[in-house]
This record gives structure tokens, sequence and C-alpha cells, in this order.
């Protein structure tokens, strides 16, 4: 009896200890909702599976190389790159799904330092994965350019074209008016910029305004704020009425999917500021930037 009630107790925690290390994750929810969070969207083309491991005494595929035909998202400049699925213990789908010769429009996350053990020993952070968290992937039709799958609530399948404007399509009113007080901050907070508003010889200056055209959001620069003053947002029919000669002209606006380009030129130094802003993490930062004269 003793014997049986070790057996039973014995099992009872080797199961509970398989399920520890098991997958658990709920749905983080359809295609169009997830791939915005990930690191690369792209068409690809299954090559080949790269190596595998014996699962339920099957050979199950734990890697393969992927062609890049068309990146929607993501700043991936190869050609193919490798990608890691399921151990049996990875929130990832397995590989077997994925038929070599066959196309897939897939959102990837990063791979992980194999090395620091989880994950597969030889997965790099060069490389990618895929989660099974969600609809991270639609089978793709090259000829008909359509993928088709669990695209979002109201659609199952969606062209190339569309998932294009996706990510690319200007995405401004999506902005909160956070995003904006961020992004303008950043942009006169600026240090190479700090040089050329000659505060000190001109205290006219500490009021920073902004030229807009069409239609704009006063709230949404509310709290931005350049030396001690809140930034203002004129037309330039009022610029005109209060003959000011100091102020910056909204040059360009180009927002996409976490990402913005802005230029400002500030007509009393004759020069532009071009920036290129991203979110990550929540927070925006300044990618690149550049300050022209004359």
């Amino acid at each position: 009896m003793k014997q049986l009630a070790y057996y039973i107790l014995t099992t009872f925690f080797l199961t509970l200890s398989h399920l520890t290390f098991a997958c658990t994750c709920g749905s983080a929810g359809q295609f169009l909702t997830v791939a915005p969070k990930t690191e690369l969207v792209s068409l690809v083309k299954v090559i080949k599976y790269l190596t595998f491991k014996v699962n339920y005494e099957k050979q199950t595929p734990m890697s393969m190389e992927v062609e890049i035909i068309k990146t929607f998202k993501g700043d991936e400049t190869r050609k193919s790159i490798v990608v890691w699925g399921d151990n049996g213990n990875l929130c990832r789908p397995y590989l077997s799904q994925f038929d070599t010769g066959k196309y897939y429009v897939i959102a990837f996350y990063k791979g992980y330092d194999g090395s620091q053990g989880y994950v597969h020993s030889d997965e790099k952070t060069t490389d990618y994965s895929i989660s099974s968290c969600g609809k991270y992937w639609l089978t793709a039709n090259i000829e008909t350019k359509m993928a088709n799958g669990s695209v979002s609530s109201t659609q199952s399948s969606i062209s190339f074209d569309e998932l294009w404007e996706q990510f690319h399509g200007d995405k401004t009113k999506e902005l909160k008016p956070n995003d904006f007080k961020e992004i303008y901050q950043l942009a006169f907070d600026l240090p190479e910029l700090q040089q050329y508003y000659h505060i000190e010889t001109d205290t006219t200056r500490k009021q920073i305004i902004i030229q807009y055209f069409g239609e704009a959001d006063h709230n949404n620069l509310k709290g931005v704020i350049k030396f001690g003053r809140q930034v203002q947002i004129l037309s330039e029919e009022e610029i005109k009425k209060r003959n000011l000669t100091s102020y910056f002209v909204l040059g360009d606006w180009v927002c996409g999917l976490n990402s913005v380009r802005l230029q400002l030129s500030y007509v009393v130094e004759g020069l532009t500021a071009s920036y290129m802003f991203k979110k990550v993490n929540d927070k925006w930062t300044i990618l690149s930037h550049d300050i022209s004269e004359g």
C-alpha cells in the first residue's frame, strides 16, 4: 500500500513538474493586433528546415531558413534569416506547420541568446522567433498578392498593398496628446538646436511659437515647456498681426507606425531642423536628426 501511495505521489509531482515547464499563454489577439508590437513583419518563403529534434519519436524541425520577399515593418536588410520554433516548452509554434516552398506573412520577434539557456542552444539574437500566443502568421498567395487567416475580427484576408498601408500609412489620428507633447519637447530640447535661440540677446525668443497650417489642436502641446513658458501654436494670420519674426514653421510631418518624421524651420535663423522619432517601450526617442542652415 505504501509503495502504491509512493508511486502515485511520484507520478503526480513528475506530472506537475512537466506542466510547470510547459508553455501557458493566452491569445494576444489577431494578426493586425499583435503584428505592430513585433520587430519584423515580412512576406517570406520557407526555403528549408535547418535543425531537428526527436519529439514523440518523430523528427521535428527546430529551425528553418526563410527568404524575405517583402518587408512591411522592420529594419532587416538580409535576404534570408533563421527562424526558431517550439522545442516542446516554448510559446512558439512547431515549424512543421510551415511548408517548404510556401509563402507566409509572419510577424517575428527577435531571437534569444541560446548560451543563456531556456531556448535552443544554437539560437542567436540575430535570428528570429514566432510566438504562438496569438495569430502571428498568415498564409500568402504570391500570385493574387493576398494574405489569408485571422487578420482581424472582421477580416479573413488582406492584400499586400493594404498590409503596407497598415504599417506605413498616416497614423496621426492614432496619436494621443502625450505623444505630441513628448515629440515636440524632444524637438525643442535637441542640444544642437540650443545655440540658435540666442535668448541672452533677444528675450522675446523665450516664447517658442509654431506656425501651423490647417486645423491645430492646441491641447496636443499642453505641457510643452521651453524657457519656462508654454509653447504656443499660432496661425500665419495671427503671426502677421503681431509682427512676429521669431517662430518655427511646421514644414513636414509624416506619422507611421510608432514613428514620426518632423521638419521645423526656424525662420529668424534661416535654418531647418529635421527629425526622425521612434517609439520604443512607450517612450519617444530621436532616432536621427539634422540641422541645415541657409
